[in-house]
């Protein structure tokens, strides 16, 4: 079994077309998401093991390049693991669900020899995207050479879905992007789907309304089908970009270091 803790690692101003594919006024609204990775903990073990990476420490670059980011002290990758008593080279792996900056940038603020897990079909894609899809994987930088590409080294390769280790598996979500993967982890409250950007926010999963990134609607309704398979079959469904998350989790605040509280398991 394993403890869930969701890591808030920024805040970024974005549309409302951006989540919710819609048109009209509604589309233009603007409003907060959180950037969020996913620290799993081994229940009564060591393991440490970390789903999607957030962004890049460089809050200018990354604000220039994309939406506006802003960050407190403890909102970057290093102080937020530390809050939890984690040094960077505990972390066992990485599980990426895709590699879009804001969930697979991150990455280079770890140690270089840490494992990076994402399906192959998605770094194929990344490398050579359609033109709208460049700026996500920022292969459209051309003073630069892709920061996923400075970590190949360490990427290990997945083909499909595939139990990754004792209560953590991957599932294929693809819509989003296309080697999108959502991470299944058992714990003692039951299961729970990382689902990265397939799901933003609550409302596209009440709705099953896809994100405005959307590069196939035709595997955006085939993944929504394979969550509600798993939702029927007990799994909890988390979206990526919504503050409601820490809300949900907000029992394993006990965790952090000097709080003094006893620890709950998700």
């Amino acid at each position: 079994m394993w403890t869930i803790i969701p890591l808030k690692l920024g805040v970024t101003t974005v549309w409302r077309g951006g989540f919710v594919m819609q048109q009209g006024l509604a589309a233009s609204e603007r409003f907060e998401v959180p950037h969020v990775a996913w620290l799993l903990k081994e229940d009564g073990g060591s393991r440490r093991i970390l789903v999607d990476a957030g962004i890049s420490g460089n809050l200018e670059e990354s604000s220039v390049r994309h939406n506006p980011v802003r960050r407190d002290p403890d909102m970057y990758l290093l102080p937020a693991l530390a809050q939890y008593g984690v040094k960077p080279e505990e972390i066992e792996m990485v599980i990426l669900t895709h590699l879009h900056w804001d969930h697979a940038k991150g990455v280079l603020e770890l140690p270089n020899t840490i494992p990076v897990l994402v399906q192959r079909t998605e770094l194929y894609y990344a490398v050579s995207p359609c033109p709208p899809d460049a700026k996500h994987y920022e292969t459209n930088v051309k003073e630069d050479i892709p920061y996923f590409l400075k970590y190949f080294h360490q990427l290990r390769l997945l083909d499909g879905e595939q139990k990754i280790t004792d209560g953590i598996s991957v599932v294929m979500l693809p819509g989003h992007s296309p080697g999108s993967q959502g991470v299944v982890v058992d714990t003692a409250e039951g299961s729970f789907v990382i689902t990265g950007d397939l799901i933003n926010c609550v409302e596209n999963w009440e709705r099953r309304i896809p994100a405005g990134i959307c590069n196939s609607l035709t595997d955006y309704y085939e993944s929504f089908r394979r969550l509600e398979k798993l939702e029927a079959e007990g799994a909890k469904i988390l979206p990526s970009h919504d503050f409601v998350v820490f809300d949900w989790f907000q029992t394993v605040e006990s965790e952090k270091i000097g709080t003094g509280g006893k620890k709950d398991d998700v």
